[in-house]
């Protein structure tokens, strides 16, 4: 098993090296995420010795995380708006929360139609069981795009989250002074020049001169937001760990069933996945989702593990929900995942993403059991989302293990679905 890890973790190295090379980072949408597409699918027709199939569909590619820079130049906006009408303030500051709700944090796309589309497109392959029969599917998947370059967390890791939580509470109180200044008095004309010869200063004038001034204090965090990450490709994320790692795993395990027939688990297919703009909401996984979700491809003996991310040897993870998203993943799989990485001696972890979404959530919702696994640090990094996620920074040792956790946990899917089945 040594020497298949190895040059297994070789073939992960070389395949996203291949890739970056030719494509560079592959913003959702862009020609380079199509390129990259087209690739990856032609890796995974040489693994399995078959034809790949390309799935097309429309998104709306900064319609969910990277909206958060028009977040804070709105915040902006209102700040100026609000020494001219805080009425008008009030109304974007309000727009601005349901932009948030709607896009950034719930990915639901409801407001997809102010925002620019394009085409992205999934891609998949299988491994058939030898004897033709069969009762389950395992389906191992990646997505294929890179990030935006999260700025923030380039310059200091440490201080990104607070920065962030700042510009929320700062447009919160923007829309708060707005609010309580319609009911205080209308300080949209008040000069400072009328404010310095007051004669006297009464509760009400203090109160109402500290109202003026006090939105200064909102402008920092507004900015913060308006720069959180770049829309220039050139300076995107080249996305080795995120998620190239993932897409090449999978490869790599199709490649090594269709090379090792009596290895896969009996009766059992083997799919492997390219999601596309997965940093744009999810929109790949749900696209396959919703094109598939009646023609049985998804059925009560499907399992989708989501691999996304394998770098941090000391951070193996069973990630089995998505906080903003509102989903928790299969508890069996869950189960099943933690105890192969525990066996295997890896110290993993079970946890939630704290922020953003994985391509289970899609899944999940339809009521097909997923779970996302990774070798990951969950806390802000200067290479998650960065131009720091290079293939020199990729651990071998990582990936060795990695493959040798996947193997595993497959037959483990497969003895848990024959055991439930019988």
């Amino acid at each position: 098993m040594e020497k298949l890890k190895r040059e297994n973790a070789k073939y992960v190295i070389d395949f996203a090296k291949d890739v970056i090379d030719r494509t560079g980072p592959r913003l959702p949408t862009s020609p380079e995420e199509k390129l990259g597409a087209e690739i990856i699918a032609g890796k995974m027709q040489e693994a399995t010795g078959k034809p790949s199939v390309t799935e097309t569909f429309i998104c709306a590619p900064r319609a969910s995380i990277a909206a958060i820079p028009i977040l804070g130049l709105i915040g902006i906006i209102s700040f100026g708006l609000y020494y001219i009408s805080p009425i008008a303030s009030l109304i974007t500051t309000v727009f601005d929360f349901i932009l948030a709700a709607v896009q950034v944090f719930t990915y639901s796309a409801k407001m997809d139609f102010l925002f620019k589309k394009g085409e992205s497109r999934n891609v998949y392959n299988t491994v058939e069981p030898a004897n033709g029969n069969v009762k389950r599917t395992i389906v191992l998947a990646g997505h294929m795009d890179s990030s935006w370059n999260w700025n923030l967390s380039l310059t200091n890791p440490k201080t990104a989250i607070p920065k962030t939580v700042i510009g929320v509470v700062s447009i919160l109180a923007l829309l708060i002074m707005s609010v309580v200044s319609l009911c205080v008095g209308n300080i949209s004309f008040m000069s400072i020049k009328e404010i310095a010869g007051l004669d006297k200063y009464g509760a009400l004038d203090i109160f109402r001169i500290v109202l003026y001034f006090l939105p200064l204090l909102c402008l920092p965090g507004c900015y913060w937001l308006s720069i959180y990450l770049t829309w220039d490709k050139k300076k995107a994320s080249p996305g080795a760990m995120d998620n190239l790692t993932g897409c090449a795993l999978a490869v790599a395990l199709a490649k090594y069933y269709t090379e090792n027939p009596d290895k896969t688990p009996a009766d059992c297919r083997i799919v492997c996945m390219g999601f596309g703009s997965e940093e744009a909401g999810l929109k790949g996984a749900s696209a396959f989702c919703e094109r598939h979700k009646d023609d049985g491809f998804f059925n009560d003996r499907t399992y989708v593990l989501n691999l996304d991310s394998f770098r941090d040897k000391d951070y193996y993870n069973v990630v089995n929900g998505d906080v903003w998203l509102g989903t928790t993943f299969d508890k069996d799989l869950t189960e099943i995942c933690y105890k192969v990485m525990d066996d295997m001696g890896l110290n993993p972890k079970i946890i939630k993403n704290p922020a953003g979404g994985c391509d289970s959530t899609p899944v999940t919702r339809m009521g097909v059991k997923t779970v996302t696994l990774n070798a990951q640090n969950p806390t802000t990094t200067d290479y998650y989302h960065t131009i720091k996620d290079t293939v020199e920074n990729l651990d071998e040792d990582v990936l060795a293990t990695s493959f040798e956790l996947l193997v595993k946990t497959v037959d483990a899917v497969a003895e848990y679905d024959e055991k439930i089945n019988k």
